[in-house]
C-alpha cells in the first residue's frame, strides 16, 4: 500500500513519475516534496469527482481506472477518495445489507433453512433405510439360490 505522504511513483503507462500538481493523477509534474500531507488523496478525490460528473462514470469504475493507471490498488484509491470526502464533510451513503445480522428476520430465515435441511435429511434417511431393507432381502434370496446351486453341483459330482 502506498503511504499518503509518498509524493512520486513510477507511472505504469508513461514510464515517468506522477505526483501532486494540477489535481489530475498521471498528468502532473514530479513532486517537489513541498505539498501538504494528503495531497495524493486530494488529487484522487478531484479526479474521481471529475470522472463521475453528471453520471459519466460510476465511482467504482473511476477507482479502477485510476488504480490501473497509477499502479495502486483500487481499494486504496477508494479509501483515499472516501477519506477526503469525510474530511470535507460530504454525506456518504451507507451500504445496505441484504439481511441484517442478528435480527429476528435473519434468525427466522436461518431456522427455517435448518428445518428444511433437517426435513430433507429425514426423508433421505427413510429412503436409505428402505433401500437397505430391499438389499437385505435380495442378499437373502441370492444366498438361498447359492445354497441350492451348491447342493445341485454336489449331486452332479456324485451322480455325474
Amino acid at each position: 500500500m502506498i503511504d499518503q505522504d509518498e509524493r512520486t511513483t513510477e507511472s505504469p503507462t508513461s514510464g515517468g513519475t506522477t505526483g501532486v500538481g494540477d489535481g489530475v493523477l498521471g498528468t502532473t509534474l514530479p513532486s517537489t516534496g513541498s505539498e501538504p500531507r494528503g495531497g495524493i488523496s486530494s488529487a484522487i478525490f478531484a479526479e474521481v469527482e471529475q470522472m463521475t460528473t453528471n453520471g459519466a462514470m460510476s465511482k467504482s469504475d473511476a477507482f479502477a481506472r485510476i488504480a490501473e493507471r497509477t499502479g495502486r490498488n483500487a481499494g486504496t484509491v477508494s479509501a483515499n477518495y472516501y477519506n477526503v470526502a469525510r474530511k470535507r464533510g460530504g454525506t456518504l451513503q451507507s451500504r445496505v445489507r441484504k439481511s441484517p445480522v442478528g435480527t429476528a428476520a435473519s434468525r427466522a430465515s436461518t431456522i427455517g433453512g435448518a428445518v428444511t435441511i433437517i426435513g430433507r435429511l429425514e426423508s433421505t434417511m427413510k429412503e436409505l433405510t428402505n433401500l437397505l431393507l430391499v438389499q437385505e432381502t435380495e442378499i437373502a434370496r441370492l444366498r438361498e439360490q447359492a445354497d441350492k446351486f451348491e447342493k445341485f453341483r454336489a449331486w452332479m459330482a456324485k451322480n455325474g
